[in-house]
């Protein structure tokens, strides 16, 4: 497999602007070549649900390969697209790609879009770029700001407890008392932005330019989906983000936001 030129390296970022992607990085990590790529999907709306926002559009997992797999036949060389289903350490990678820094809340925050995008990555299992990652390596930018850190309504951030993040207890199947009582506090029914929405950085963010992330119209009553059957998940809930936990964890927080 021979070297990537810096002809091939440019056209590919010029093919992902194409597409709508302008937050796109190369990157060296474990002997291996990383394309990483930024895909924003807030485009300023939200249904104030109880879903988070991320979750109100069409699931990402689907949209980001679909993207992934455009730009691999492109490139025309052999490798592996990854979107969340892997155990990479995926927003360190964009920080050494040069995509962005990341956050107080943990989150990977870009220059144009915020922390309102979700990553994906094409890797190549042989080095075929020379970078100077030092170079590109992003550093923490949040300085002396604290309020995300200040805002979290469970004090999951600031190294405290991140398994209390509400975003993470509304995606688990099991709860202890005191992780109900979080949710039913706050009617959290799946995921929370309450640390993007508060940041600085998330104040003028563009709008997304994929139409494939455009906000799905969602009911707005938290027992239309307490009591939702199994044809209104599918017809309304399993396509989007929050689909692939399944109807009765997206139930039962419902339940306890009524």
């Amino acid at each position: 497999m021979c070297k990537l030129t810096e002809h091939i390296l440019h056209s590919t970022i010029n093919f992902c602007k194409s597409l709508g992607l302008d937050t796109v990085g190369w990157c060296e990590w474990n002997n291996q070549t990383v394309l990483s790529i930024a895909f924003p999907y807030y485009d300023f709306k939200n249904n104030h649900n109880g879903f988070s926002i991320y979750a109100q559009r069409s699931d990402y997992h689907k949209v980001v390969h679909n993207y992934l797999n455009q730009i691999r036949y492109y490139l025309e060389i052999d490798g592996e697209c990854y979107v969340d289903n892997n155990n990479l350490p995926e927003r360190y990678i964009a920080t050494i790609a040069g995509i962005g820094f990341i956050g107080k809340n943990n989150m990977l925050i870009t220059e144009k879009y915020g922390s309102f995008v979700f990553l994906g990555e094409i890797i190549f299992n042989k080095s075929l770029i020379n970078l100077d990652q030092q170079d590109k390596l992003l550093e923490n930018k949040c300085n002396s700001c604290t309020i995300c850190v200040d805002r979290c309504p469970t004090n999951a951030l600031g190294q405290k407890n991140i398994n209390i993040c509400l975003s993470h207890l509304s995606q688990q199947k099991v709860l202890t008392p005191h992780e109900e009582t979080l949710l039913k506090q706050y009617k959290n029914i799946f995921g929370c932005d309450i640390c993007q929405l508060c940041c600085p950085y998330n104040k003028n963010v563009l709008p997304s330019p994929l139409k494939e992330f455009e906000t799905i119209n969602m009911d707005k009553n938290p027992l239309i989906f307490a009591n939702m059957t199994n044809k209104y998940f599918k017809d309304n809930i399993k396509h989007t983000s929050a689909g692939w936990r399944g109807k009765n964890v997206i139930k039962r927080n419902a339940l306890f936001s009524c």
